[in-house]
């Protein structure tokens, strides 16, 4: 199952490739760890989190896409969970990019 998100764009100043970067890897990891909290781990067959973030003309636009299978059903809808975590990276990465305006 693959769950797409819709890109969100921020307005931002200039953020180097080096933060976009880290950003990237902590979305993802932040991301996972909301699923395997979720869900059991053991139910997870497969799982693969990618945060795309490309910065241009001062906006910063994010794509997460997140594939999962499970070895067995855990009595969890899969659709809602993927959009949970959608939202749950979406929002991380927004709580990151405001405390970088305020500094």
């Amino acid at each position: 199952m693959i769950k797409m998100n819709p890109i969100l764009s921020i307005g931002l100043p200039e953020i180097s490739e080096e933060v976009i970067e880290k950003l990237t890897e902590s979305c993802e990891a932040q991301i996972s760890d909301f699923v395997v909290k979720k869900i059991p781990a053991k139910s997870i067959e497969s799982m693969f989190v990618s945060c795309t973030l490309e910065f241009e003309n001062g906006q910063l636009d994010l794509d997460v896409q997140i594939e999962l299978s499970q070895a067995f059903d855990s009595g969890h809808s899969l659709d809602d969970l993927l959009q949970e975590a959608t939202d749950f990276g979406v929002e991380w990465l927004e709580n990151q990019l405001t405390e970088m305006k305020d500094q």
